[in-house]
């Protein structure tokens, strides 16, 4: 499945201001009904673990629901999903599968330093939706290296290697939900005051614009980012 329309990414590491100033923005956009969450079985030839990332793209969207269904109790918040089997979406387009509101689809990477990234397709009145592509693999550079060989004996300088790294099921999961938010109508979370925790992807907010690919610890929509939906949506959820 292919997106032609890029507009939010998550990379490696209405507005409402917080009394500690950081910034949380929406994208102006909302679905109409409960949405219909459609997962693409990523390509056998990109990944052997299937199953996996299809649980753990399940696990995403339901911590979503969950945490909607904890802090705002009075909406109406269910979020469905369907798989698709790769011999079903295989060399089609989006626009082939009109049931569906929230697409999510893998590849196997990216040339530049995205993790995900989410379109937004609202311009045909008869099949609005949003797009989230996930990359499974990421591309890391190590730094370059100088050797010197003794007195005088003058310096080599490795260069830096690129080094394509696969990502854990729990750091997809984590890209998952991170996009997730987008294509519910979220834009990113910004940490603008100090100090910052090395961590508030995990602890202030889901859409902090960066997730440490290294590290295994699961997020979760936070009280904010339900609230920021409420933004979107009210309290009485989807539709």
């Amino acid at each position: 499945i292919v997106s032609t329309v890029s507009i939010v990414s998550i990379v490696w590491l209405s507005l409402i201001l917080f009394a500690d100033a950081d910034q949380y923005e929406t994208l102006g956009i909302q679905h109409q009904n409960i949405p219909l969450t459609c997962i693409f079985e990523p390509h056998p030839q990109i990944t052997d673990k299937s199953d996996d990332i299809i649980q753990a793209t399940e696990s995403a969207v339901g911590g979503w629901e969950s945490a909607l269904m904890t802090h705002s109790p009075n909406g109406v918040w269910s979020l469905y999903t369907t798989v698709v089997p790769i011999e079903l979406h295989h060399l089609k387009s989006p626009y082939d599968f009109p049931e569906c509101d929230i697409l999510i689809s893998f590849e196997y990477t990216n040339s530049e330093d995205s993790l995900g990234y989410t379109g937004i397709h609202f311009n045909k009145s008869w099949h609005k939706f949003t797009h989230a592509v996930i990359f499974l693999n990421a591309f890391e550079s190590t730094p370059k290296i100088q050797i010197t060989f003794g007195d005088g004996g003058g310096t080599t300088e490795i260069e830096e290697k690129i080094v394509l790294n696969e990502l854990s099921i729990p750091v997809i999961q984590n890209i998952v939900t991170h996009e997730y938010g987008h294509a519910l109508g979220l834009g990113h979370y910004n940490v603008t005051s100090h100090p910052v925790s090395d961590t508030p992807w995990l602890y202030r907010s889901v859409m902090y614009y960066a997730i440490n690919p290294h590290n295994d610890e699961i997020m979760t929509p936070q009280y904010v980012d339900v609230k920021m939906l409420e933004e979107i949506y009210y309290t009485d959820g989807f539709g």
